[in-house]
């Protein structure tokens, strides 16, 4: 059993640095040559592959209860546990603008093609800063059609646990712009841990909830919370 989920593993790893590198060359070259939105079109479409050849290789599906309904843009706010919620979350919406910690664009190939996407790019030492970047940029973002995704809990945490302290610049970007604040529970974490190599045979389940509401920021923010943490201890069945 160990050895065929290594197996599976190495050869989806195989693929998945190749293709990165490949991609991220072809997408630097053609990127000068045509617009934003279709940079994010093209993003779209190879993160599309990558999971199907995940689920060819590993056997990792997904399922998913709702659906984003708005025709506008929306702010996303998604628990964090793995890459591959960083990934799938892309294909949502078409454009959709992320939060990323600024050394990222510095990885070879992949930070670059990541740059190229402008994404909104923080300090994580710098908290309030980082929180008024997201909150203008953001905003610029969704004026031009962009719906943003945020991972209010700043950083990963282990599934089938409850979700750490939110920041509230989901919320604040929300009603800043007058859009949806849209909440996504996933268990990603048990099949494609953080920083593991084995990737676990299964289904994640992702579950999109209706619109938050809050009559301010930290109501909001704190409906949020606790609507994660019921999907939390609940499960996503």
């Amino acid at each position: 059993m160990k050895f065929n989920l290594f197996c599976r593993s190495l050869l989806f790893s195989l693929y998945f640095y190749i293709s990165v590198i490949v991609f991220a060359v072809f997408f630097v070259a053609v990127s000068p040559f045509i617009n934003i939105k279709k940079r994010y079109s093209l993003t779209t479409n190879y993160i599309k592959i990558l999971l199907k050849i995940l689920r060819l290789i590993c056997d990792i599906n997904w399922r998913v209860l709702g659906k984003i309904n708005s025709q506008k843009p929306v702010v996303i706010a998604s628990n964090h546990q793995g890459l591959w919620e960083s990934l799938y979350l892309q294909t949502l919406c078409n454009p959709l603008t992320t939060i990323i910690k600024r050394e990222i664009i510095y990885v070879p190939f992949f930070g670059w093609a990541v740059n190229l996407l402008q994404p909104i790019k923080i300090n994580r030492l710098k908290k309030l800063e980082s929180a008024k970047k997201v909150i203008r940029n953001g905003s610029k973002r969704i004026k031009g059609g962009f719906s943003v995704l945020v991972f209010p809990e700043g950083t990963r945490k282990r599934p089938n646990t409850v979700v750490g302290k939110f920041a509230r610049s989901a919320a604040d970007l929300a009603i800043k712009n007058g859009v949806d604040l849209i909440p996504i529970y996933h268990d990603s974490g048990l099949y494609w841990r953080n920083k593991k190599f084995l990737k676990f045979p299964g289904t994640v389940q992702v579950v999109i909830g209706d619109p938050i509401s809050g009559a301010n920021s930290q109501e909001m923010t704190k409906n949020l919370e606790e609507w994660m943490n019921n999907m939390a201890s609940m499960g996503t069945d």
